[in-house]
């Protein structure tokens, strides 16, 4: 299926990406990175990337964030968010951002470093990467809906 689409699918990231002047600050374009920012300008932070960082928004307000994006419908029938003890260890609190299959925002969900510690305990899978389901996690005392602010910034773009 994806076959039938690969010409116009690479003329189109090939018009975005020599266009793009986000590319030359970022070297990416990403529901990942698009979170980011988005949660950048909610907490009127700055994005900061890179893992040896370890987190990805420091904002006056929140300190150092880790922001963990997913699309719905691509983790499987148990959404989830994933971390790794090293992100954890290194951020203030950790925001997981949800998108629908056509980009619209769906939800952002922070959780302060303490609430989120309890949370990732234990899980760690192999020893690289804890998951706490979906629902656990917004169910966890502690967790402030970034909602309205992600919304409201995400607006302010079109």
């Amino acid at each position: 299926m994806k076959a039938i689409h690969a010409r116009a699918d690479a003329a189109e990231m090939y018009k975005i990406l020599r266009t793009a002047n986000c590319i030359k600050r970022y070297d990416s374009i990403s529901h990942q990175l698009l979170a980011e920012l988005a949660v950048a300008i909610a907490t009127e932070g700055e994005v900061v990337g890179g893992n040896n960082r370890g987190s990805d928004v420091v904002s006056p307000t929140y300190g150092k964030i880790e922001v963990k994006s997913r699309i719905l419908g691509t983790d499987g029938p148990y959404p989830r968010v994933s971390l790794k003890p090293q992100n954890l260890d290194k951020s203030d609190w950790i925001v997981a951002v949800r998108w629908t299959r056509g980009f619209e925002f769906h939800d952002a969900i922070a959780l302060p470093k303490s609430a989120a510690q309890g949370l990732f305990a234990g899980r760690l899978s192999e020893g690289r990467v804890a998951h706490v389901a979906w629902q656990t996690w917004i169910a966890t005392p502690g967790t402030e809906s970034l909602a309205n602010r992600v919304r409201a910034a995400l607006s302010t773009l079109s």
